[in-house]
């Protein structure tokens, strides 16, 4: 308990148990006091927990100062009421000698309430004590209790003092496996269940879609894949949240019963799928038209944004104010194409225009205001060697012969410039890349942290203003450059 170790003085005590300095002088000299665990000069200090326990069994109305989980611990283990679930909370209630103390778990994904506002979760209640989301070291998981009939206010507590206020160890289920209906049925002496963690994805719609499909199909493996990569996370999670009770320093045979552990999982990382499996997997998910399509597309993107789908992220285009001719430029190859699950990364909302980007067969949607949502490519379909670049609300790549591109990405960072950070870092190891190679994969965050050209870095942190064009032979200058002579605002370039 946080109080276990927490030091009173006399006036400490005198303000807890309400009591005056007088009566607290004859009551120092009555047996069974506690002694001062601490003395300094004319200073001495008391533990609180010893104060408040000698005050339950010492009567004359200082056992109603004194907060529940302080009483003697019972002759015989208190009758287990059951469990129920309540607003999300799931509710365990045991009768001890003092009253009936409810143990509440809250619900993993909702939002914490204070103490008080819980007493409606446990209306029968004399006390009520509640999981924290926290640890404290060496003691497990937070717990705050209240007293409910005579309120003492908050008080922190210790998986020691509930144990011992209800004669027995408490249940703890490790996160990813506090499923209600399994906590429902646990009673007093059940041996510790073994069963599968769950995670707060669905997966169920990526086992659905799987079937669709023959096993060893690429769409089907993949979809599997994802599912046992998110199960196999459930586990980690819930398996470390048991390891940390390694750390408890108290009696785990008397304070706590470990109610349930997570079914051990195989590790899908060990034999992962090719990228070229997964990217081609996803395309057929991507191109299918029916809501299940669309709920795995969710779980992916909620997983890692959608590293396994053929394009990275997405880019948003402001509406035209008649100034951006490279925009006008290539929104006016797009083409009309029906809808389909593609879009559903562009933008949940289901309005706007579905076109597509006809060099590169990716998804691009024209919202009402005309904003321009599209699918960023990981690489350029094309062998004709990069021409210019052009700074535009984003970076876009024109070739020799005469295609316009936007500026490929990974899922886990794109290109930016005009100062010294990550995104032109990032850009910086694209050029380089695209000149070598136009058909090179965009670099991930894995570059950051190593170095391309010092010209090319200083290049992509010049602020650039929208519309200006760069060559190729001034990207060459630029890699060639020496740090001496790092390009400046005034470095060559075109407005369009």
């Amino acid at each position: 308990m946080g109080s276990t170790s927490h030091l009173m003085d006399k006036k400490e005590i005198c303000a807890i148990l309400k009591i005056s300095r007088p009566r607290f002088w004859r009551l120092r000299k009555e047996p069974g006091f506690p002694e001062p665990v601490e003395r300094g000069g004319a200073r001495e200090l008391w533990s609180r927990t010893a104060i408040l326990r000698w005050a339950a069994m010492a009567g004359q109305h200082l056992n109603a100062q004194v907060p529940f989980l302080y009483w003697p611990e019972p002759v015989n283990p208190a009758p287990y009421i059951g469990a129920r679930v309540i607003d999300g909370h799931t509710v365990l209630s045991w009768d001890t000698e003092f009253g009936r103390l409810s143990f509440i778990y809250p619900p993993l994904m909702g939002g914490w309430h204070s103490l008080k506002d819980l007493t409606d979760v446990a209306p029968d209640a004399d006390a009520i004590v509640v999981l924290r989301p926290d640890w404290r070291i060496c003691e497990g998981p937070n717990l705050d209790a209240l007293d409910v009939a005579i309120p003492h206010g908050p008080y922190h507590a210790s998986w020691e003092d509930v144990a011992r206020a209800i004669g027995m160890p408490l249940p703890y289920w490790p996160i990813n496996m506090r499923d209600p209906q399994e906590m429902l049925r646990w009673r007093p002496g059940l041996q510790t269940v073994c069963a599968q963690a769950q995670h707060e994805l669905n997966v169920g719609p990526l086992f659905q879609l799987a079937a669709a499909y023959p096993d060893d199909h690429p769409t089907s493996r993949t979809l599997r894949e994802l599912a046992h990569v998110v199960a196999h996370r459930a586990y980690v999670e819930a398996d470390r949240n048991l390891e940390n009770w390694d750390d408890y320093e108290k009696s785990l045979a008397r304070d706590v019963v470990f109610a349930a552990k997570p079914l051990s999982m195989p590790d899908p990382h060990d034999h992962p799928l090719l990228q070229e499996i997964r990217e081609s997997g996803w395309a057929e998910v991507l191109q299918r038209t029916d809501t299940l399509a669309e709920q795995c597309i969710s779980v992916a993107r909620q997983w890692d944004g959608g590293e396994g789908f053929p394009f990275s992220g997405v880019v948003h285009l402001e509406p035209d104010n008649g100034t951006s001719t490279i925009r006008v430029n290539w929104a006016a190859r797009l083409i009309d194409a029906p809808r389909d699950a593609r879009y559903r990364v562009l933008s949940s909302r289901r309005e706007g225009r579905t076109l597509q980007d006809p060099s590169t067969g990716l998804p691009v949607l024209e919202l009402p205001d005309k904003t321009i949502i599209a699918a960023v490519p990981k690489h350029l379909p094309t062998t004709s060697p990069l021409a210019s670049i052009v700074f535009d609300q984003t970076v876009w790549i024109r070739t020799e012969d005469g295609q316009l591109f936007l500026a490929p990405a990974q899922w886990d960072g794109g290109s930016t410039w005009g100062y010294s950070g990550s995104g032109p870092t990032i850009l910086a190891h694209l050029l380089n890349r695209l000149l070598d190679d136009i058909a090179a994969l965009a670099p991930s965050t894995e570059v950051l942290g190593s170095s391309t050209t010092p010209g090319l870095d200083a290049f992509t942190e010049i602020d650039w203003s929208h519309g200006t064009v760069i060559t190729r032979q001034e990207l060459e200058e630029a890699r060639t450059a020496r740090p001496s002579s790092r390009p400046s605002r005034t470095f060559p370039g075109r407005a369009l």
